[in-house]
């Protein structure tokens, strides 16, 4: 079950927020009284859209939007500027009230107004870096050296045949 605030529409677990009196974020009265208002389904919040990126171009201005995705099923699109009351980046942004948006992935309605900021999960893939002196200036140690280098010098290339990168800073094989 969770909570929201009727005032900014802000969520949480019902656990984390029952013996609360009032809205951690904006400070509103709670009413949890016998009807309940504004305790809703995890089935429904799981449906909201959040938005990771406001793109804005100034010389076209057409093209500019906010990049939003479906928590339910994770189809990404972009909303045109003008549909949008309120604009707070990375932290929410808040639909006009006449605006409906329905995903076209799952074809949900997302009833709430106010989208949340999540940051896209974007990793560079990571560099192997050298143990001794931490730099990314690497090479790697090609098999046709490797044969060479066995075929040149014997057994005597088994220590350096076991190696992947050499570094260009330091010349640290590893």
């Amino acid at each position: 079950m969770k909570v929201v605030c009727e005032s900014c529409e802000s969520s949480f677990k019902y656990e984390a927020v029952k013996d609360m009196e009032c809205c951690p974020v904006c400070g509103a009265v709670f009413d949890f009284g016998e009807t309940d208002d504004n305790v809703v389904d995890t089935q429904v919040e799981a449906g909201l859209l959040h938005f990771d990126e406001i793109m804005i171009f100034k010389d076209k201005p057409n093209l500019s939007g906010v990049s939003v995705c479906c928590r339910e099923c994770g189809e990404e699109s972009a909303l045109e500027l003008d549909k949008f009351q309120e604009i707070v980046d990375k932290e929410y942004v808040i639909l006009k009230p006449e605006v409906i948006y329905k995903c076209e992935g799952c074809g949900k309605e997302h009833k709430p107004r106010k989208i949340t900021y999540k940051r896209k999960d974007r990793y560079a893939p990571l560099l192997p870096r050298c143990p001794i002196c931490n730099s990314a200036m690497l090479k790697k140690i090609t098999k046709g050296s490797k044969f060479l280098a066995a075929a040149t010098i014997g057994t005597f290339a088994l220590p350096y045949n076991s190696k992947t990168f050499e570094c260009r800073d330091c010349g640290y094989r590893f």
